[in-house]
Parts: C-alpha cells; sequence; structure tokens
C-alpha cells in the first residue's frame, strides 16, 4: 500500500469497523447489577448511601428525621489497551495481520467494566479490608451496624464463610440504588496516531490503535448482596442466603425488603459452580442434596433469580 494520507485514513477507519465487531460480541453484565453514575471530577462522594426513612403518622408538625451521614467515595482511575503496527506491515500490504488483534480490543473493551466490577467483589471476599463500605466496614462483613446509633445498634451479617468451596452472591438490583457502583468519568474512546509525522512512526515506524477510557467501580448497599462459600449443590444453604437478605432491616427497624422483588434477582457464580447454579436455578424438580432419592420433590428454587457465571469471580 502507498503511505498516504487518503490510504491511512481509510485503513484505520476499516480498523474501527472491525473493533466494533469485536465490541458487539461478547456479553456484558455490569449494567445489570450495578448503579451506572456519571462522575464529574477526580473522584465522586456519595453521601447518601445507607439513608433510610420510614413514614409516620403526620401529626402536628413533620418531623425531619436525623440521618447519619457518610463520606463514602471513589476515585476514578486511567485505563487504556494500545497496539502498535509496523509502517512496514502497511506498505508491504500484510496488515490484515492485525485484524484479530483490533477485534480482540473491540472485545476487551466491552468486558473491561465486568472485569472491573467482578475483581472488585472477588477483592471483597478475599481481602475484606481492601473493599469498605459506606458504614466503614467491609462491603461482605458478619457485623454491619444497623440501627439507631448508640445502644440501640446491632450487628448484621451479609456473608457466610462457613463452608470450603467457591464464593457466590445472591444479588438485589431492583432498586435505583444498587449493591454495586460502576462510576464513569470519561466513555472508553478509540485514539487513532497515523499520521507520518507522529513521533513514533519517525523513531520506530510505529503507527498505534489504541483505547482509552476513565472509570472505577465501588460499592453502593451492602444490604442488596450477600455473599458464601456454602455449599451451593444444598439449596438449603442457598435458602438460608436469602431468608438473611430479607431479614435485614432499615436503622428504623422496618423491613429492608431485600429481594422483595424476582425481576432484577440475580445468583452470581464462578465457572466451577456454573452447572450447579443452572440445576437449582432451572431444574424443576431438587437435585444434589435436596432430592429425594424415590420420589421427585418439587425444586421452589426454580426460576428465583436469573444466573451470571463470571471467569473474573474465579
Amino acid at each position: 500500500m502507498e503511505i498516504s494520507a487518503a490510504n491511512l485514513t481509510a485503513l484505520f477507519t476499516g480498523f474501527d469497523v472491525i473493533f466494533q465487531r469485536g465490541f458487539e460480541k461478547p456479553p456484558s453484565y455490569y449494567e445489570q447489577i450495578a448503579s451506572i453514575v456519571r462522575s464529574g471530577s477526580r473522584q465522586t462522594t456519595y453521601p447518601w448511601l445507607g439513608r433510610t426513612t420510614r413514614f409516620r403518622e403526620w401529626l402536628g408538625n413533620r418531623v425531619v428525621q436525623a440521618l447519619e451521614a457518610h463520606a463514602y467515595a471513589i476515585v476514578n482511575k486511567n485505563f487504556e489497551d494500545t497496539v502498535g503496527i509496523d509502517r512496514n506491515d502497511v506498505e508491504d500490504d500484510t496488515y490484515g495481520v492485525y485484524e484479530p488483534v483490533i477485534e480482540q480490543l473491540g472485545w476487551d473493551t466491552k468486558v473491561h467494566p465486568d472485569m472491573l466490577l467482578f475483581s472488585t467483589i472477588k477483592t471483597a471476599v478475599n481481602t475484606p479490608s481492601a473493599v469498605l463500605g459506606y458504614d466503614g466496614q467491609a462491603f461482605f462483613s458478619s457485623s454491619h451496624p444497623v440501627g439507631p446509633m448508640g445502644s440501640g445498634q446491632s450487628q448484621v451479617a451479609n456473608i457466610n464463610s462457613g463452608g470450603s468451596g467457591a464464593y457466590w452472591f445472591v444479588v438485589d438490583a431492583s432498586r435505583p440504588i444498587r449493591p454495586f457502583i460502576f462510576q464513569l468519568r470519561r466513555e472508553y474512546a478509540v485514539t487513532r496516531m497515523n499520521t507520518l509525522t507522529d513521533e513514533a512512526v519517525f523513531n520506530r515506524r510505529e503507527f498505534r490503535y489504541g483505547v482509552d477510557g476513565r472509570a472505577n467501580t465501588g460499592v453502593g448497599l451492602w444490604q442488596l448482596c450477600y455473599a458464601s462459600n456454602m455449599d451451593l449443590s444444598n439449596p438449603a444453604n442457598y435458602g438460608a442466603a436469602r431468608a438473611a437478605m430479607r431479614s435485614i432491616k432499615t436503622d428504623g427497624g422496618l423491613p429492608f425488603g431485600a429481594l422483595s422483588s424476582r425481576k432484577g434477582v440475580y445468583l452470581l457464580v464462578p465457572p466451577s459452580l456454573e452447572e450447579v447454579g443452572r440445576q437449582l436455578l432451572n431444574s424443576e424438580f431438587m437435585v444434589g442434596a435436596g432430592a429425594s432419592s424415590s420420589v421427585p420433590t418439587s425444586n421452589i428454587w426454580r426460576n428465583s433469580a436469573d444466573l451470571i457465571v463470571s471467569e473474573y469471580l474465579a
């Protein structure tokens, strides 16, 4: 190919098409379980996390409820992924060898928010002190404070670490405020360095095609996610996790209401628990520890949640 501005523009426009093809292929889940927040600065603070209210009969003047303020903040991070393209390959018409790499770049861009989010969830159970929630406790903790400040508080757990298997998670993402946050400061965008006067072309004969964005993930309402490493093949453990979530109350003493809606409820599992998760949520009859050896037992947890399998939880 003759190296000219027009030919380089046409070549990189073709790369854009290939990038988009890769971007459209993989599934993505972060939008289903995380609140998407547009950030307008280096970091964003969430003072409203954890605030709960309750209705009362209106007698006399309104009563302004005293709510504990929190200062949970998420700091944005910069991310990039860049491919170098040798000028000689363009001149010799062998630039087609880069097409799979460009397509993979599109794929990686699509799944990067998932990678960030599920890596945060994994860290939250493996290194609890590294992922703190708005209440100052580890996001997955056995001692979340609930109730009025002072002697009226009690300790509530959103994790059961009494087993020895891989962790799985019950998530209620049915509300405007979800258990996780994906904070976006700047959209992921492609940048081309495809001019002959570019310094990298001058020094190394290298054109560049890259993507960058600015974002981060964090945690929201711990009351809407429960982690467990108990044996998922025993449906009773799944039922116990749901029961624990449903028993959580607000600081005002009323039911928090987790899992009150079927829509937006998910079971998150690593690949090692995919088969068990599918059986639990899809089988007509109980399997595993909940199955009868003689008479089939109806699976009461069928369709109780949607399954999400992520390799980033492994």
